[in-house]
């Protein structure tokens, strides 16, 4: 009975970590929008206070979870696929403030011809971060098919993204501007697109587990 009260309350965990990450991409994305459609810097700081304040809230569930795995929660194999999952998801909320911290410390500008592809890598980005949702909520549940499609998107989407970017890229460095501003664009882009590359290694990490748990 106490084994599975552990697993239950890693599982709780995970879960409230995973809704917590969730918060700091949404408030991401608000902030994103606000500064490229609405020009809105003010309201766009806020949302990017509340995306650091949300990544601060994972990383405390975060270090509740190696605490339950230190006091022994599970068998030493699946403690470490929860703490590389849980680690790994993470991340992205570390990217998302990374990003904004880019965009508004530095006050980016970007041509306004490239705006409209850095708002698909916005949107593809938080479609992203659903499927993840989708693949730990899934793995969690031992829906292992369902985990491997989400997956699947997760990698097909991220493929996007990065054609996206070669496509910004390509725009930018044929504008008659100084080289100063396309390397300072580009320079916000990978930060941008850091949030899809990181979310393809967290879903080669659920794909070991849910292959591990199919034996």
């Amino acid at each position: 009975m106490r084994l599975w009260k552990k697993r239950d309350e890693v599982r709780n965990l995970v879960l409230q970590h995973l809704a917590s990450v969730r918060c700091a991409i949404d408030a991401f994305h608000d902030a994103t929008r606000a500064y490229f459609e609405d020009d809105d810097h003010e309201k766009a700081a806020e949302y990017a206070l509340a995306t650091h304040r949300a990544e601060g809230a994972a990383d405390n569930i975060r270090r509740k979870v190696e605490q339950a795995m230190i006091s022994g929660a599970l068998l030493p194999p699946s403690r470490r696929q929860i703490l590389e999952i849980v680690e790994r998801v993470d991340t992205l909320a570390n990217a998302a403030e990374a990003s904004l911290d880019r965009l508004l410390v530095e006050r980016v500008s970007v041509p306004t011809g490239i705006v409209p592809t850095i708002l698909r890598i916005l949107e593809t980005s938080l479609s992203i971060f659903e499927d993840v949702e989708c693949a730990v909520r899934s793995l969690f549940e031992g829906k292992l098919e369902a985990t491997m499609e989400c997956v699947d998107r997760i990698e097909m989407a991220e493929g996007s993204v990065d054609h996206l970017e070669r496509d910004a890229l390509k725009d930018i460095f044929s504008l008659d501007i100084e080289l100063a501003c396309k390397l300072h664009v580009s320079s916000y882009l990978s930060a941008l697109v850091k949030i899809s590359d990181r979310a393809e290694d967290l879903s080669d990490a659920i794909a070991l587990s849910a292959a591990l748990q199919a034996f």
